[in-house]
């Protein structure tokens, strides 16, 4: 990559602790850089493949993306050979933002500003057919969400398994912008000026509704297991959307909208039925209440994001 100097020295220390990826802090004598490598396999699933190819896929999403919303995003620095170097952010000044929100830190604006750069993003690709052509990623989207997390969860779940698979059909068939793929709490650092966005492995051309339900599924499931955080969870869920609507050009704002209604429920059961659910058995009172909210709302589909939430909050309050 042609980022160490004759001389230099690397030291090499292994951070994260992503499932689908290598990830190190490298110090030079220049300074100090993060540097990231897909797997061939899941860590915890030796036997599930994953295509090698989403480096470059993600490292060219985060230099496409950088265009559009600047310091929201790392720089990345050089490629090569299956692995990636970008900017190296201090954790220090950067704190993971799913952290924050499990410890109460939960804040309006932030998920108004994170909408905001979403749909930013969405806005800024949708349409195009050069920027479609290079991130036709369907192997790797299939992949690592499709699968995992629909088609696993309808493995599971037979009561709702043929709506789930139309669900998965129905995302894969619509290309309408450049897609996160994994737009989550997680994936987000509060940073000294704004937040950033990581870990694009899953980009892909396709239904920008993908990124917004599962952003907001995670909100739905963190009212269910920080119950005394629920009002303030569902706050940032409706500055979210109210944010996010704004910036959609692309079409309606309602088709979008609805799109992310029908798919948010199926997402949030694949907390607790999907693959690798991120909720484990040791909450299981929270996992039967999660998958008995979100199964209830597959059967009966609604076709706004306000609507699911408040019945999402009506739910939580008769269970």
């Amino acid at each position: 990559m042609g980022l160490l100097a004759g001389g230099d020295h690397a030291r090499i220390t292994p951070v994260g602790n992503g499932s689908t990826s290598e990830i190190c802090r490298v110090v030079l004598g220049w300074g100090t850089l993060c540097v990231k490598r897909a797997l061939p396999k899941l860590k915890s699933e030796s036997d599930v493949a994953l295509p090698i190819e989403r480096s470059r896929f993600e490292a060219e999403w985060l230099r496409l993306v950088r265009a559009i919303v600047g310091e929201a995003v790392p720089e990345v620095l050089g490629q090569w050979h299956g692995l990636f170097a970008m900017e190296y952010l201090e954790p220090e000044r950067h704190r993971n933002w799913a952290t924050l929100l499990k410890t109460g830190d939960i804040n309006p604006s932030t998920a108004a500003e994170t909408a905001r750069m979403l749909g930013r993003i969405h806005a800024a690709t949708a349409n195009n057919f050069a920027v479609a052509q290079r991130f036709s990623t369907d192997r790797i989207f299939h992949a690592t969400r499709i699968k995992p997390l629909l088609l696993a969860t309808a493995q599971a779940q037979p009561a709702v398994a043929t709506r789930l698979r139309q669900l998965a059909t129905n995302t894969e068939r619509t290309r309408l912008a450049l897609v996160h793929g994994d737009f989550s709490p997680g994936n987000l650092l509060i940073g000294p000026k704004a937040p950033v966005l990581l870990d694009a492995e899953c980009a892909w051309y396709g239904d920008p509704a993908f990124d917004l339900a599962l952003f907001l599924s995670h909100l739905l499931v963190d009212c269910v297991l920080q119950p005394q955080w629920r009002e303030d969870y569902l706050t940032c869920y409706s500055a979210f959307c109210a944010s996010y609507a704004q910036r959609v050009t692309w079409e309606m704002p309602e088709q979008t909208d609805e799109r992310a209604a029908l798919l948010l429920p199926a997402l949030a059961l694949s907390h607790v039925c999907g693959r690798t659910p991120a909720v484990g058995p040791d909450r299981e009172g929270e996992r039967n209440r999660i998958a008995h909210l979100a199964q209830g709302l597959v059967q009966d589909p609604l076709v706004r994001l306000a609507a699911v939430r408040e019945a999402w909050r009506r739910g939580m309050g008769a269970a």
